[in-house]
């Protein structure tokens, strides 16, 4: 992921992200973000419109940001999220707590009213810049070129994810899946798949898990198997963003209920099974979808 500060000589910090914001990401380059809206102790722009996927991770990165400036007296307001990061942001409510908009113009008079100035300046040049993400190179055991079938072994470590996000992405654009249905996936590896490594175990030792991808007939399926403690996905929590004592709770798994088709589970010899499916027929029904998900209980899971 990239960060980049914009000049101005309004009085706003201006910070533009481009990238994933995912878990990874989040613990990267977080605190850099937040330094970065918030030492000035002035009023903040985010630009997201460059971000390519959004994870609970980052949301809560955002959320954290707001909270820290609101306790200032200073508004951050996240600017132009795009496709389906802007449902993400929908389903997670996170414009009940913080204010979301899709133009600069809009941004600027929000922030004047609140400074009570007169005029603002666009940006005008790039500052500082040069925050990312390496990519690794994608290791699975099966080609996805030629295979419908992606079968992966991971140690229960966060690291693991740079080499997981490569060969899925690798997968998913090899067999074109839908960028709805590949947004879904997506998510669903990264927030059931950092549940496991981060919750699972109970121990330190080194623990295998087991992740297989595969395009059955006009589904995506992902299978998911841990030797973990037990813990069923779709027993949730509840989502309460509203509260002044809690981040995101259950945020990551409240976001895949929501965008999959099915999720199934079983504990099976000791081990968790998780199923996922997605279908692949329907493509971006990102405003249906935002519009649908402003009527679900305030449910999430863990």
């Amino acid at each position: 992921m990239e960060i980049t500060i914009l000049e101005r000589d309004d009085g706003i910090t201006h910070i533009v992200l481009a990238g994933r914001l995912d878990t990874t990401a989040a613990e990267e380059l977080g605190a850099d973000i937040s330094a970065a809206a918030t030492e000035q102790n002035r009023p903040a722009i985010i630009d997201v419109s460059g971000i390519e996927f959004l994870a609970s991770m980052g949301i809560g990165t955002l959320l954290a940001i707001s909270k820290r400036m609101t306790k200032a007296g200073y508004k951050l307001i996240v600017l132009n999220p795009q496709g389906m990061v802007d449902v993400v942001l929908k389903a997670s409510k996170l414009n009940k707590v913080m204010s979301i908009v899709h133009d600069l113009d809009e941004a600027l008079e929000i922030l004047q009213a609140d400074q009570q100035q007169d005029d603002a300046s666009d940006p005008q040049r790039e500052v500082s810049a040069g925050y990312s993400c390496p990519q690794e190179t994608p290791v699975s055991t099966a080609d996805p070129a030629t295979e419908n079938t992606l079968k992966l072994a991971i140690k229960n470590e966060i690291s693991e994810f740079k080499t997981l996000n490569a060969s899925l992405a690798q997968f998913l654009a090899v067999h074109t899946v839908p960028s709805r249905a590949a947004y879904a996936v997506d998510l669903a590896v990264e927030e059931l798949v950092m549940n496991v490594i981060r919750y699972a175990f109970l121990d330190d030792d080194t623990h295998s898990i087991e992740i297989e991808l595969a395009i059955e007939g006009d589904q995506i399926v992902l299978r998911i198997v841990d030797d973990g403690r037990p813990f069923d996905p779709r027993e949730n929590p509840v989502l309460d963003l509203q509260s002044d004592d809690r981040e995101v709770g259950g945020l990551g798994l409240y976001l895949v209920l929501d965008m999959v088709d099915m999720l199934k589970y079983e504990r099976v010899d000791e081990e968790n099974r998780v199923e996922v499916r997605v279908s692949m027929i329907v493509e971006d029904q990102g405003e249906d979808l935002s519009e649908a998900v402003s009527d679900l209980p305030e449910t999430s899971g863990g």
